[in-house]
């Protein structure tokens, strides 16, 4: 059974709104139309959706758990008229990631988006740095760090660990050293731009405070971990990049434990989301509810990990 369309709409802008005049102005139509709207909707589904007061009206359990529905199903009509029949809205979505994130995380994930929204089209584009300026080239923002700006909103995806890494071979070739912690003689890969540093990571664990032989310098923790797997040295890398070798057993962790990262990986947007956007968002706050549930290793200290 299908409800009336006008009485699904009425239902939403209630609920999102709070008020039956606050609806009603956004619809251009009299709070009577709503209030009747709503009244029709409550008969066709043989349930009360709102409890109403003289404070206004509020949702009913069953309003609760039946608006995402109608939310989802609204928003995905609009984008659909909107790609087939209007002229605003291209059906193209504009993607900026980071070069780890994006190779390590995000893609791996892009499978179940395209499945689920095969109206949009995605343009991906992997970079080393956060953009001077937010979602301008783009329609969305996955970044480590972001810089500020009163036309973006950030939200944090992310709180990482910082780990130590290395091939299982240089583990094995380096024991005795690894087993004292004395890191001063091997060798080790740098990335570009990282605020924090070995000395930070060894002053944090409490152990000799001498930084390794920076042998190789990179300019992403991609390549960096390339380099780790073929055994030029060990690397300190973030949770969620190293996350898929650390399970693999392609790397392992060349010292026990973990530093909190001092930023993490933000979703940047414009203050004004279009339909497309919110889809892409709201999926991506899915995927790393999921990851976070699934794979501690992106949040929680590593003590005693071994893959």
């Amino acid at each position: 059974m299908l409800p009336p369309l006008r009485a699904l709409v009425a239902f939403e802008a209630v609920a999102r709104l709070g008020s039956i005049g606050a609806a009603a102005r956004e619809l251009h139509v009299t709070q009577a139309a709503v209030s009747q709207q709503l009244k029709s909707l409550e008969q066709f589904l043989g349930c009360e959706l709102f409890e109403r007061s003289q404070r206004g009206v509020s949702l009913t359990s069953a309003a609760q758990q039946y608006l995402p529905a109608v939310t989802g199903s609204l928003q995905h009509l609009r984008l659909q008229t909107e790609m087939l029949f209007g002229k605003q809205q291209p059906d193209v979505l504009r993607v900026k990631a980071n070069h780890s994130i994006g190779h390590n995380w995000l893609i791996p994930k892009l499978k179940d988006f395209t499945t689920k929204f095969p109206f949009i089209r995605l343009d991906l584009s992997l970079v080393d740095w956060p953009s001077r300026e937010p979602c301008i080239e783009a329609d969305v923002e996955i970044t480590n760090g972001f810089i500020d700006s009163k036309h973006t909103r950030a939200e944090k995806l992310f709180q990482e660990q910082w780990l130590m890494v290395c091939s299982p071979t240089f583990k094995t070739q380096h024991s005795e050293a690894l087993a004292r912690g004395d890191v001063s003689s091997l060798p080790a890969i740098q990335v570009k731009g990282y605020e924090e540093s070995w000395m930070q990571w060894l002053t944090h664990h409490k152990r000799v405070a001498v930084v390794p032989n920076v042998q190789l310098e990179l300019s992403n923790s991609l390549h960096g971990l390339e380099a780790v797997k073929q055994g030029i040295g060990m690397m300190l890398v973030r949770s969620l990049v190293a996350e898929r070798d650390l399970l693999a057993g392609r790397v392992v962790l060349a010292l026990e434990g973990a530093m909190p990262s001092e930023s993490g990986h933000y979703l940047i947007t414009p203050n004004k989301r279009a339909v497309k956007v919110n889809f892409f968002c709201d999926w991506l706050h899915q995927q790393t509810q999921v990851t976070e549930e699934a794979h501690p290793l992106t949040s929680t200290y590593l003590s005693g990990y071994t893959p």
